[in-house]
């Protein structure tokens, strides 16, 4: 593999913080192209400035030499234009991209469009008044881009009146190939967490904030996250869990609406309020995040019991 090869796709060597793809490589295959534009698509870059590149090194210099012709004092100098740039009177090249159109304002063509999608992904999720419906208007709902890239949805899977509801960050690759959350081995240690403290996985509510895997398991845009985010909201409001057991860094931020590591944000509990729902909600690390550090186990052991004595109180 050489020097400019992409990371490999697969789960168990990229672990749960995963790098954002960004740069080109020059020997990449089509799936990892086809992430790279859905990345470039997801932070706005949709438009080429020019149909050719622009070599600015192979553009003529102005010679220094000739010397600057004296104005005639009979003719009044003329005031700059605002618009014109200042380097034109130094002999310097002007770069036209660089120049500011004050009558316009610039705005992100996506800002708005991401703002419109959200709208209508709030409308949705708050139409349905039943778990059935909501999977339903997720299964209809094509505004996300996360989706067009997916292979199933990704819904939410356990009691619907469940006491404790488990929510992850994303969908991985074994979950979008069965359409069930926390599947493969990041489910299997899941299951053995919950064992730990005398839970059954099957009775427990199992969610992810996002519905749809990105592809190439990258993370997800602002504006992707934010459109997904009312549809799992409208989970928790009907499902009404006493407790919220967030996995990762990713999950912990939709439910807690607080930045900061895991690291800062595990080890207490955390009153939330979601849908119009109160519940007390746990952060710890992601199992596919355990998976590469086994080390850390003994975090999520120390938040595994604080959640066990919560629940005994």
């Amino acid at each position: 593999m050489s020097e400019n090869a992409p990371p490999p796709n697969d789960e168990t060597d990229r672990g749960a913080f995963a790098p954002v793809p960004g740069a080109a490589y020059l020997d990449a295959d089509s799936a990892s192209l086809a992430g790279l534009l859905e990345w470039y698509e997801a932070m706005g870059v949709d438009l080429a400035l020019e149909d050719e590149a622009i070599d600015r090194f192979a553009a003529p210099k102005i010679s220094h030499s000739a010397q600057p012709v004296a104005a005639s004092p009979s003719a009044p100098q003329q005031p700059a234009s605002s618009g014109s740039p200042q380097g034109t009177s130094t002999g310097l090249i002007s770069n036209p991209l660089l120049q500011e159109d004050t009558k316009k304002p610039v705005v992100r063509q996506q800002n708005l469009a991401g703002k419109a999608e959200i709208e209508v992904a709030q409308k949705t999720a708050a139409s349905a008044n039943s778990l059935d419906e909501l999977r339903d208007a997720l299964a209809h709902f094509d505004a996300c881009p996360l989706k067009r890239h997916a292979d199933k949805l990704v819904f939410g899977e356990g009691p619907a009146d469940a006491k404790i509801m488990v929510v992850g960050g994303a969908p991985r690759t074994q979950d979008d190939l069965a359409g069930l959350p926390f599947q493969g081995n990041e489910g299997a240690l899941l299951q053995k967490i919950l064992a730990a403290i005398q839970l059954d996985i099957e009775t427990v509510y199992r969610t992810n904030i996002l519905p749809w895997r990105p592809a190439g398991d990258r993370r997800p845009s602002p504006i992707e996250r934010d459109i997904c985010l009312p549809f799992f909201q409208r989970q928790v409001g009907l499902i009404k869990p006493q407790f919220i057991l967030c996995l990762g860094e990713q999950a912990a931020h939709a439910v807690l609406n607080q930045k900061g590591s895991i690291l800062r944000l595990r080890g207490q509990a955390h009153a939330v309020e979601i849908d119009g729902h109160a519940a007390n909600a746990f952060a710890t690390l992601n199992p596919s995040h355990l998976l590469n550090k086994p080390a850390q186990k003994a975090l999520v052991w120390h938040d595994m019991l604080k959640l066990k004595r919560a629940l005994s109180a």
